[in-house]
Order: C-alpha cells, then structure tokens, then sequence
C-alpha cells in the first residue's frame, strides 16, 4: 500500500499530515509546524500545550496562513525560529521569531501589518496551558496596573472568562514552576474545555472589547511571550508500563444515530443501519416540520426497533405550546411515539456571554414546560442543541429536567489531528461538569463528532470543497476514514464513570455517516469504489451497539495514547481498543484474545462488508500492537454475554 492510499485509508484524504517537526534543546522539548509551538515540555513534563498565532475571521473561522519564508537554527544549546506569513492574498503581512533555550527560557515575537484595512474577530497570540496537572491548581495572576491576584485554574468548566486584565501568569505543573509574561496586548484566559479542546487558552484581545474590528492600513501590531521555566523533576527515566487490570465499573451507555433531512439511509442501506442493533435514533426537527422525513423516520426506527429521541427548535418568536402541539400532530401522523423530548428556541442555536444580553421570545425553561403540557409521556430534557458551551452558559435547572443533554464537536479552534485527538482527554471534565450542573440526572448525548453540524459562533459551518483539515467544517474528510472509527472509541472510553446514559456516534448517512453515500464534497476512496458501502466508523457503532448495556470493564489503566471500552467479565469480555497517537502502542492483554485490527490493510475490506466483523479471520494473541489512529477489536473466554 503505498503512503498516499494508506493515508486515504486513515483520515478519507491523502492531504499530508502536519505534526510537527521535533526541537530539543537540553531539558526544553517542543514540536515546531509552521503555525504552532506545541507541546512544549521541560525534563519530560508538558508545561505549555501550545503557542499559536491565529488570525479570525467574521465568522471565527481560522484563516489559512501563507508561509513566505521559514528558517531554524539551532546552536550553543539556543533554537532561533523564524517566520515570515501573509493573511488574505497579502493584506497582513506577519512576521514571528521563536528563541528557545537550554536554560529553560522561550520567548516568541510577533509582528503583524495591514497592507489595506483588515477586518477581523481576533489576531495574535493565544497560549494554551494543559490541563492535566493543571486543573484545580493554584494560579497566580499579574495585571497591566502592577497587582497580583491569587487565584486557581477552575476544576469544573469555567462558564465565563477565569482570569482577566492579564499581564502575566505563574503556576506549577508538577513541580515545574511556570512564569509567562505577555506584552504588547491585553490578555485574558478563557476554559477551552468549554470547547472540548483539552487546555486553558491565554488569549487577545479581550472579550469586552468591540468585535469585529479593523487593523488600518499600514498599522502595525506587535505582541510579545516570554515563558520561564524553572524546577522540576530531572529524572527523564520513563516509567515502566502497568499491566492491563480489568474491574467492573457501571454498564455501557446506549449508542444512537442522529438523523436530520439528508441523513437518512436509502432502502439498501436500511437493512445495515438494522445490523447494527442501535438502540435509540435521534430526531432533530429544524424550525420547518418536514411530513416527508418524518415518515422516513418512522419507517426506519420500526426496521431497527430503535427507541425514538426527539430534538425540536422551536423557531422564532413563535408559541412553544402552539408549535409544539403541531409537531405532536406530525409525530402522531407519522407514527413516531418519542420517548425522550428535547426543545430550545430558535435563538438559543447561537451562543451568548453567561452575562448576556439573551435574546428576546421564549427561553429554553418556556419550551421545557410547553413541551412538559404537550408530551406528558414523554422523558422532558433540559439543555441545548449545540455544545457544553452554550449548556454551560446557559444552565438548565435540574428539578425541571428528567434528562440533561447537548452535542460536540471536536474541530471549533483547531482541525489537525493531534488536536481533535486531545478533545477527547477534555470529554471527562465535560461530563463531570455535566454532571455537577445536572445534579446526577441522567446525561444524553446528542451527536458526538468531529466535523461541526451547526455553528453557533458564526453565519454558518466552513465550506470545506477540497476536504483538508478545517476548524469548524461540516464535511470532515476523516469521517470516512479509520481515524473517525477510533475518534469514536476516544468518546465513548471517556464516559467510563459519568451520568452518560446514551451517545450519539454518528449519523445513518450525511457529513457523519456511517454509510457511505455521495455527498456534495469528493470522498477519498468512496466515489471511485461503488462496492465501498460503509465507513470504518460503522464497525466501531456496531460494536458498541451489542456490548451496550452490559456490565463495562474499566480500562483507565491502558497507556498513553490508547483509549478503549470493554465488557463482559474479567475471565470473558469483549474489548474495542483505538490507538489515538502517532506513534505505535504495544499492550499486553489480560490473556489470549481473538483479534481483528481495523488498519490499512483491512480497510478494503472493511468499507466492502458489512458484516466484516463476523467474516474477518482473528488472529490470537495475548499481545497486541495498535498503529496510530486505528482500532482493534478483541474478544477473549468466550462470550462475554
């Protein structure tokens, strides 16, 4: 297989993949890509998850950067990075110097001049703390007049901004004490979790301050970071790998497909949506209440005997109890009985400061009784439509609620693949906020995905025609790869131990399909190969969907970089592991195990038969090494039940 196919296999593009060119210089370590500092550790403790550069349009969408020059030297235990970029056909023109010392001193400059006035949300720098280590520890906060502020990193998701008027920062991260000064700008820090990105992001301009605004032509905007590290522990001697322990802890959430107009599968699809064996089906009606898709709907949840969820926007300044009346007439016409019920006016798609203004018309606790008048046999949720953040910002009350839910999406602020992979280690805190805010009640997930089905920071969800690597784009070309299969294993591992009760992995068919179906972008692979009827991630949901419900094995003592579920029982289980790194993981298994990797190799295979998993011949083995981005199934004992 060559390079090309093998990368069209994992991520549904043979776009190369970025990440990142590795820098050491003594006991300072970081990856260097063109756009971003990251990762940056001091004697093998991560201490800044990145420092990058972004510029924003109107829609907070990412503007791609040009690079026009690029230098790295590295002498006398000094790395001096240089940068020279352009914005939109040249009218910001950027320039970036990165030094970084043995000494545990990196500082970056950047400079930035419009060559005609440029319109824009935010441009400059952001510094993304981690937060493993990091959350619930002390912070230390210097302000532009000279005062020191003692304060904390949030445990739960900050819902507004916890640091502001920043001039400089100082924490710990095990052990290492961290000092960052910021120049040229007023910074504050927002919770990125929030967003699921794993981080706390240090940022410019501030929030109070207007957006959109202008860089005038010929102004020229300088920034300034300078991080110092100091401590730490100097022993880099890697830690020997735990054995695999398996235990019991709690059962498997249920697993649903989310459906919309245009999600729908087609009459032979239908019949491998039924494979699956998915437990619920997820119904969003827009503000429209289209009849047509709703008997499409019916006649599919009969086929799949899958539970009912609705999601209802109710649209405008209309009555919640009058429109909702209308959609239990369609419901009753189209014979869909909902067993769950989930409303939010039309407004409360877009997101809002915690602090407001809110939107005129009804509020989502007004469309939560109507629909408690309308659907009294119905579960009644409380939440919202779109992310943790707008749930965050604008929390449900609990004694309302019978159910608490929302979706995400892993590509708001970045699009390459370590980060998406990193929203996954920020999945549990959301949860666990979730479940603080919901007082326990039961967590639904909606959709649980990569690409972003709808866009409340801005008009619209990118266009992405070319299928590269875009923050905030609906069609995601990894969908059709085996990196979203093993995306959905990071999600569905990080509800070990949460109120989740039910996650939406995917879509029948669509931007976030499990079956493939042509789709208004080019498809990798798929639109040349008729036969090619399914995505990887299908094997992934028709895992989950037989193991759903049953006694869940814990595996939080995998190594880094693997994630997985398993049930069953200690002797006998059924296990789905996914390798969310770029790097091979090795794991020893509790005893010898059936197993089938879903990798390059099987990948023709795999998105030609639906039934691959029954018909692909196992390997056994009580060892198993997992290549990046892909996922192995295993089985071992016999029935796991």
């Amino acid at each position: 297989m060559t390079g090309e196919t093998a990368r069209t296999a994992l991520f549904g593009t043979s776009e190369e993949t970025t990440t990142g060119m590795p820098v050491e210089i003594g006991p300072l370590k970081c990856l260097l890509d063109g756009e971003t500092i990251r990762a940056i550790s001091w004697y093998g403790t991560e201490v800044v998850r990145a420092v990058a550069w972004p510029v924003r349009d109107q829609s907070w969408i990412t503007l791609p950067q040009t690079v026009e020059s690029e230098s790295l030297d590295i002498r006398d235990g000094v790395a001096r990075h240089q940068i020279t970029f352009s914005i939109v056909d040249g009218a910001l023109q950027c320039g970036l110097v990165a030094t970084l010392a043995a000494t545990g001193n990196v500082s970056v400059e950047l400079t930035m001049t419009a060559t005609r006035d440029f319109r824009t949300n935010r441009a400059g720098f952001t510094l993304l703390h981690p937060v493993e280590g990091v959350a619930g520890e002390k912070l230390d906060i210097l302000h532009a007049d000279g005062t020191l502020e003692h304060s904390e990193f949030p445990r739960l998701i900050a819902p507004a901004q916890p640091a502001m008027d920043i001039a400089g920062l100082r924490h710990e991260v095990a052990g290492v004490t961290v000092d960052i000064a910021f120049g040229g700008e007023v910074f504050e820090m927002e919770d990125q979790r929030n967003w699921t990105d794993a981080s706390y992001k240090t940022y410019c301009r501030p929030l109070v301050v207007p957006f959109t605004y202008t860089i005038a032509q010929g102004e020229t905007i300088r920034q300034t970071i300078a991080i110092t590290l100091q401590g730490g522990d100097h022993d880099s001697t890697p830690a020997e790998a735990r054995p695999l322990k398996l235990k019991a802890n709690g059962t498997l959430p249920q697993i649903a497909l989310a459906v919309e107009p245009g999600w729908l599968p087609d009459s032979d699809g239908l019949d491998r949506i039924a494979r699956t064996g998915i437990g619920s089906l997820q119904v969003r009606i827009g503000t429209a209440i289209d009849n047509g898709f709703l008997a499409e709907a019916s006649r599919l949840a009969a086929a799949i005997e899958a539970s009912v969820d609705m999601e209802v926007v109710v649209p405008g300044a209309a009555d919640p109890q009058r429109h909702l009346t209308k959609v239990a007439e369609a419901l009753n016409s189209a014979k869909l009985e909902p067993a769950t019920i989930l409303v939010i006016p039309e407004a409360y798609l877009m997101s809002h400061q915690p602090s407001g203004p809110w939107p005129d018309g009804p509020s989502p606790t007004d469309c939560l009784e109507a629909a408690r008048a309308v659907f009294g046999a119905a579960r009644i949720g409380g939440g919202v439509l779109t992310n943790f953040t707008e749930f965050n910002r604008c929390r449900p009350n609990p004694a309302t609620c019978d159910f608490v839910g929302h979706g995400t999406t892993a590509i708001v602020h970045a699009a390459d693949d370590r980060s998406v992979c990193e929203t996954l280690e920020a999945l549990p805190f959301v949860f666990a906020s979730v479940q603080h805010l919901g007082e326990g009640k039961p967590h639904r997930l909606g959709l649980v995905s990569i690409g972003m089905r709808s866009n409340p920071y801005g008009a619209n969800v990118a266009e992405n025609p070319t299928q590269i690597r875009q923050t905030m784009a609906k069609h995601d070309p990894r969908q059709c790869g085996i990196f979203a299969a093993a995306f959905a294993v990071g999600a569905l591992d990080a509800t070990l131990g949460s109120a989740v009760e039910t996650i939406a992995l995917a879509a029948p068919a669509g931007p976030f399909g499990i079956l493939s179906r042509p789709q208004p972008v080019p498809r990798a692979h798929f639109d040349e190969h008729t036969d090619a009827v399914v995505y990887p991630i299908f094997h992934v949901v028709r895992a989950a969907a037989a193991m759903a419900g049953r006694m869940r094995l814990d595996l939080s003592d995998l190594p880094d970089g693997l994630c997985g579920f398993a049930t069953g029982l200690t002797d006998a289980w059924d296990m789905v592991l996914a390798n969310v790194s770029d790097r091979p993981v090795r794991l020893a298994l509790p005893q010898p195990a059936a197993i089938r990797s879903l990798d390059t190799a099987a990948f023709a295979d795999a998105v030609r038969d639906p039934d691959w998993l029954d018909n692909a011949e196992p390997s056994m083995s009580d060892e198993v090494e997992i290549d990046p981005y892909t996922v192995v199934f295993a089985s071992a004992g016999g029935s796991a039940g």
